[in-house]
């Protein structure tokens, strides 16, 4: 789904429209939307669930033991590009929306969906929405990344990096 995100913006647009959960998709470039979902109170705090629908390139296809873009069971694991990074992720917490709204649970505040565009190749969707005031009133934010199996609670970011020097060996004492 890179650069074709509006597919699966569009799809879960219509699932939560099943279900009574509107949404606005928000146009980040042609074939490219990000989707925003509420449920809940107006008056209280703001939880964010956030997850992006694009995916990393599959590369040499002829490598995939199964095929990348169909969504293949086997031995009780589920195969396919992005079923980890991140639709799994996604799917659960669009699940979670649906059912907390058809139960008709009593939110103290709203549940905030933020599916992106662009996660893989430079957070583009999150930016814009960022930009567009969607995060200003967020109390708390889940994201559905893989973690292997951890709660990684805070986050700032990583850098790799390489350090070449040139010049005569010696040492420091």
């Amino acid at each position: 789904t890179n650069g074709h995100e509006e597919q699966v913006a569009n799809y879960l647009q219509k699932l939560l429209a099943e279900h009574g959960i509107e949404s606005e998709k928000v146009q980040y470039d042609v074939d490219r939307a990000s989707l925003v979902s509420e449920i809940g109170s107006s008056n209280e705090k703001v939880l964010a669930f956030s997850g992006h629908m694009d995916v990393v390139d599959a590369g040499d296809v002829s490598k995939w033991k199964f095929p990348p873009f169909e969504a293949t069971e086997h031995e009780g694991k589920l195969y396919g590009r992005g079923a980890t990074d991140m639709k799994s992720g996604l799917a659960a917490m669009v699940i979670a929306m649906i059912e907390l709204h058809e139960e008709k649970q009593k939110l103290n505040g709203k549940i905030r969906l933020l599916a992106t565009v662009g996660e893989e190749i430079g957070e583009l969707g999150a930016e814009q929405l960022t930009q567009k005031g969607y995060a200003d009133d967020l109390d708390g934010l889940i994201i559905g990344e893989p973690s292997g199996h951890r709660i990684v609670y805070a986050h700032k970011g990583s850098i790799n990096y390489t350090v070449k020097s040139t010049g005569k060996n010696a040492h420091s004492s």
